[in-house]
């Protein structure tokens, strides 16, 4: 098997709340959505795809919800500066988000931070002066 793309599906409480959190943060539509119960976003220069399908729908067979006592995957988005990812975690903040690590240095040197989406869904932000 060769795949020609790849992308991720997560499974969410409230599509209209997921919509207004990750346009909030700045990130773009994955074109005209005219499932209503699909919040869809590209990540990142490559335009990596994240849908977000409301529970209730068909994605529930295949995704396992409930309990978010660990993350099920984190994605990692890039950074350029400190000030940026600080900025960036007053922008999850305000957009309803929580901030699971406060933006500073890790153990091995590297400036991140932690937040989860409204449905408990982790993301880093990672500034890669260390690499």
């Amino acid at each position: 098997m060769k795949p020609k793309m790849i992308w991720a599906n997560f499974s969410v409480q409230d599509v209209a709340r997921t919509n207004q959190f990750y346009t909030a943060l700045g990130f773009t539509p994955n074109g005209a959505n005219d499932y209503p119960q699909l919040a869809s976003y590209k990540f990142g220069d490559n335009g990596f795809v994240i849908h977000f399908f409301e529970q209730g729908s068909q994605i529930d067979e295949y995704i396992e919800t409930g309990a978010r006592d660990s993350a099920e995957i984190i994605f990692t988005l890039s950074a350029d500066t400190e000030e940026e990812v600080k900025e960036f975690a007053a922008t999850v903040k305000a957009a309803g988000g929580t901030i699971l690590r406060e933006a500073g240095r890790d153990k091995a040197g590297y400036f991140v931070l932690v937040f989860a989406d409204p449905d408990g869904h982790r993301f880093n932000v990672l500034l890669m002066d260390k690499m």
